[in-house]
């Protein structure tokens, strides 16, 4: 999710290994460096690393990729002797969870915190340059120091400060620090404003840009008029109305999993439906995709196998043979023109960060435009992230597996890459069919090396299914 219509993966163009040799990160958890950190009353460096460079390349550019300024002596000085640090490595669970949190969407990204855990300073981007490095470091420290930092606005709203001025500041701070939106403070900044502000377009567009919660009190109070709200959305150009309705339909979805409220859920999936005013059919995908993504965030295992099978069926299964032969040719001329941006896309990153569909939204409400993002064909990639995610929840009911099979065969058919073949192994192992789980996985690994990337993850999961230990 960290969702939305365009859900992107930024790769920095240098995505070589970033570990600083001389930073001493700590071992353990994200959650035990914070809580270590308010102990000695020490800010905390993440570090929140790139996918691997890929394995073709040759040695003179991958040295050159690996320069980064973040190694230089004096960087690493400065950051072991004021902060705790903490690497996160790129795929791995508490790297999705801190990406959610903290929404990165982009690979290197450097967090500098406060001892309380709040965020302070933040960039994103790998340079040679020690000096950007030092200034960031030196940045993060004023921003420590400033009695308008995140951890003095957000103590000012725990002692119930509910001055308008102050709540400003606060949704404002956290915006510049691109981190998600906090309903509840402005529910409260929506609720102290006197009415005439719901009729000053001004502070409408202030309220929808900070991403209120659907049916909550910012929502309903900045919706008292219809016909401001249609007239901001007939002004503003496309991208911001775009950036709008996501945040909403995000800020809403991530508010329900986050309380395990399907009410909160069916507003937020409705409000992404009503986005698509001349589509019905992207409208009411769109609300199956994000109630899927609603009970799979949740774990309600049993309503998400339901619904699943539905949803992709319909949406991508059974695509007419004209779309999907017309889709085939895209990706294979898509290919061609970048063989370098797919090679730099692990397994993991293909799947995506979750193995299932993201909260999707919907371009502008006033003129419907279609986003195309990343390559064509991507139903295959829905489909092996449906097959994934119907892995993932460990059903053994043949009949949710077997329509997974049928999906992850149809992939490995159209599109026969190594991660496909590996999604397919998985599942017929689930089933039981070892004998056609070994033979498609050990295909994984060899077109995992034609590909070149890296082949050992799935020669373990291979070395597991002879093993029966998968």
């Amino acid at each position: 999710m960290k969702y939305i219509v365009l859900c992107l993966w930024i790769f920095w163009s240098a995505l070589g290994p970033l570990r600083a040799q001389g930073i001493r990160f700590e071992k353990d958890s994200l959650t035990q460096v914070f809580a270590k950190a308010q102990q000695q009353n020490k800010p905390v460096f993440l570090l929140l690393s790139p996918p691997p460079a890929p394995a073709n390349l040759p040695p003179a550019v991958r040295a050159e990729r690996n320069k980064s300024g973040l190694n230089a002596p004096a960087v690493a000085d400065k950051l072991n002797q004021a902060f705790l640090s903490k690497e996160l490595v790129f795929g791995s669970a508490e790297m999705g969870a801190a990406a959610r949190r903290y929404n990165v969407t982009t690979y290197p990204t450097y967090l500098y915190f406060g001892p309380d855990g709040n965020l302070l300073y933040r960039r994103f981007g790998n340079t040679s340059n020690e000096e950007q490095y030092l200034k960031d470091v030196a940045a993060a420290q004023q921003a420590q120091q400033d009695p308008q930092n995140l951890s003095h606005l957000a103590a000012a709203f725990q002692r119930g400060d509910r001055d308008t001025a102050v709540l400003k500041r606060y949704l404002l701070k956290r915006r510049s620090l691109r981190l998600p939106p906090e309903p509840a403070v402005l529910d409260a900044y929506a609720r102290q404003l006197p009415a005439k502000a719901f009729y000053q377009p001004a502070e409408v567009l202030f309220i929808l840009e900070s991403g209120p919660v659907v049916g909550g009190s910012a929502f309903q109070l900045s919706h008292l008029s219809q016909k401001l709200i249609d007239s901001l959305y007939r002004v503003l150009p496309l991208p911001r109305r775009v950036a709008i309705n996501n945040l909403i339909i995000n800020t809403t979805m991530a508010q329900a999993a986050a309380t395990k409220d399907r009410s909160t859920a069916e507003r937020g999936a409705n409000f992404a439906r009503s986005t698509w005013t001349n589509d019905y059919i992207s409208g009411a995908r769109n609300y199956d995709r994000n109630m899927l993504a609603f009970y799979q965030n949740v774990k309600d295992t049993t309503a998400y196998l339901q619904q699943a099978v539905s949803y992709y069926e319909r949406y991508y299964f059974n695509l007419p043979a004209d779309s999907v032969k017309k889709a085939l040719a895209a990706l294979q001329a898509f290919r061609q023109r970048q063989p370098a941006l797919l090679q730099r896309l692990d397994s993991a990153a293909r799947r995506g960060p979750a193995g299932g569909p993201p909260p999707a939204g919907a371009p502008g409400r006033i003129v419907r435009t279609v986003a195309v993002v990343g390559p064509p064909a991507s139903f295959l990639q829905e489909l092996n992230n449906g097959a994934w995610a119907i892995y993932q929840t460990g059903t053994r009911n043949k009949n949710y597996l077997s329509h997974a099979v049928a999906w992850s065969k149809r992939t490995v058919d159209l599109d026969p890459a190594a991660y496909n073949n590996d999604t397919l192994a998985h599942l017929l192992y689930r089933i039981g069919f070892y004998a056609e789980a070994e033979a498609r996985q050990q295909r994984a690994v060899e077109l995992a090396r034609q590909e070149k990337i890296a082949a050992a993850p799935y020669q373990q999961v291979l070395d597991q299914i002879r093993k029966r230990t998968l």
